[in-house]
């Protein structure tokens, strides 16, 4: 019983110290409701502490737009490791697989940063040219790697993914069909 009634006094006092911040929180969250991916994008803002400050959807969708870039970055530089360190070197095909993925991740990078110029300039059509651009790079890794098995298969199937997927909130986020 004494728990719950500090439970609850601490509950009052945080929501009285802080009633903007936990408000706007909630209702920042409240905005991944509209994306197919809910849970990828509250785990995305809840993780980035500036979604604190985010006031819109086009800040929510810069947020994660971010987050995109750095996870694009992320499977990039593993690719380079992962060729640097020989370890798709054991066939010709998958070497030219692997050289592949990081052109289409860094082009990826360069649509993504195109894509933020086009969201702060609020150029719909630049957000989901850019997006659309860059969602395909998991595609076309995953497509050159499709002949392989397995040590040889596509090494990036999750953070491919949640690559495919961010790009997908963002637009959600920032374009209506």
């Amino acid at each position: 019983m004494n728990t719950i009634s500090c439970s609850k006094v601490f509950l009052v006092l945080l929501v009285s110290l802080f009633p903007t911040q936990i408000l706007a929180q909630n209702a920042i969250l409240a905005v991944c409701d509209e994306v197919t991916f809910k849970e990828l994008c509250k785990d995305t803002l809840q993780s980035d502490p500036t979604s604190n400050s985010a006031t819109s959807f086009e800040d929510v969708a810069a947020i994660i737009l971010k987050n995109t870039t750095s996870t694009a970055t992320q499977i990039s530089d593993q690719y380079t490791n992962l060729l640097n360190q020989g370890v798709y070197r054991s066939t010709r095909g998958v070497e030219k697989a692997m050289v592949n993925c990081i052109k289409y991740y860094k082009d990826a990078i360069g649509k993504l940063a195109d894509t933020s110029k086009a969201l702060q300039s609020r150029n719909n059509i630049g957000v989901k040219t850019g997006l659309l651009a860059a969602k395909n790079a998991n595609f076309f890794c995953e497509g050159d790697f499709s002949k392989f098995t397995g040590s040889d298969r596509y090494p990036g199937d999750n953070q491919g993914i949640t690559f495919t997927m961010l790009c997908r909130i963002v637009y959600q986020l920032t374009i209506t069909d």
